[in-house]
């Protein structure tokens, strides 16, 4: 007997199903999302067996086929994170907060965040300004008590602020930004080298998608001056054009070479969104610090105050 991988990736999807369906505390969902995407690895891990009619699990093609799914499936979640959200679902979003709160792991950022878009989505409603006073009053995570995970966070967002904040940041990250397009600048001159006629459909497209992509890059270097967080928007776009399209075709051409290209994009992209997230954060916190309180339900204003350290 052999027990294909497919089927363990059909357990593992099922054991992540059940986790979400069986469990509230906060620590189902990022269980069931590493369960359900390891299933997931190992489900599409055989899609050249399936998608031949000789079950042949090296097709060329499968490489593709398979990053394909993936961009698709990253697409679909990028797209219903990015759409605001309404007054009802971002109530919603407060009260799986209280949930946190009631098992102890609700840190200081994440009340700061949440209440940020409740006043951002309007969420004004009678049960919502019963949700925003229980945040208000809701204990958060002390230091001590963290986990490892959160102290690194909490750690990483001190860092970040500190940077952020010295008079060079800005001119250093211009300083690899031009280092970066000068490096792509240059792998697009050597395909080009002997002129276009010479090139595979392939190589053609992942020159074309480098070059839109370095004009993102100069966009965010622009935006830079006047704000940190839109240039890091414009480097998260222009990362995502090399990982979602010019990889593509990197893997249609190279095949697990291009590996090694993906590995250093996704590096790239993950500093880039943990900028992102802490430099949100630190938004949403001065704009609570500024927002002028009004009382709830009868409850004095003063009684509100959001503890602002990171």
């Amino acid at each position: 007997m052999h027990i294909a991988h497919v089927l363990w990736g059909g357990v593992l999807l099922l054991a992540a199903l059940i986790s979400t369906l069986a469990f509230l505390g906060p620590a189902a969902k990022p269980v069931a999302a590493v369960v359900g995407g390891v299933g997931f690895g190992l489900f599409i891990d055989e899609v050249g067996k399936f998608v031949t009619k000789d079950v042949n699990y090296f097709y060329r093609p499968a490489i593709s086929i398979i990053y394909v799914g993936f961009v698709l499936l990253f697409g679909v979640i990028r797209w219903l994170a990015r759409r605001r959200f309404s007054a009802e679902e971002a109530t919603l979003i407060g009260i799986e907060s209280l949930q946190r709160a009631a098992a102890g792991a609700l840190s200081d950022e994440r009340r700061a965040r949440v209440l940020s878009l409740m006043t951002e989505a309007g969420a004004n409603g009678r049960l919502a300004q019963s949700v925003r006073e229980l945040l208000e009053r809701s204990a958060v995570e002390e230091q001590g008590s963290q986990t490892l995970t959160r102290r690194i966070s909490s750690r990483l967002a001190t860092i970040w602020s500190s940077l952020t904040g010295h008079r060079l940041f800005r001119r250093g990250v211009f300083a690899v930004l031009l280092l970066a397009g000068a490096i792509s600048a240059a792998e697009v001159a050597w395909l080009l080298r002997d002129g276009l006629a010479h090139l595979a459909f392939s190589q053609k497209a992942f020159a074309l998608t480098t070059l839109v992509a370095d004009a993102a890059l100069l966009i965010g270097a622009l935006q830079l001056r006047r704000s940190l967080l839109s240039a890091l928007h414009w480097y998260d776009h222009a990362v995502l054009i090399e990982i979602t399209v010019a990889q593509v075709f990197l893997y249609t051409s190279e095949q697990l070479a291009a590996t090694l290209n993906l590995a250093a994009l996704l590096i790239l992209w993950s500093l880039i969104r943990w900028g992102i997230h802490l430099e949100t954060a630190q938004r949403a916190k001065r704009s609570l610090a500024t927002q002028p309180r009004t009382p709830t339900l009868g409850v004095p204003a003063s009684s509100h105050d959001i503890t602002a350290a990171g």
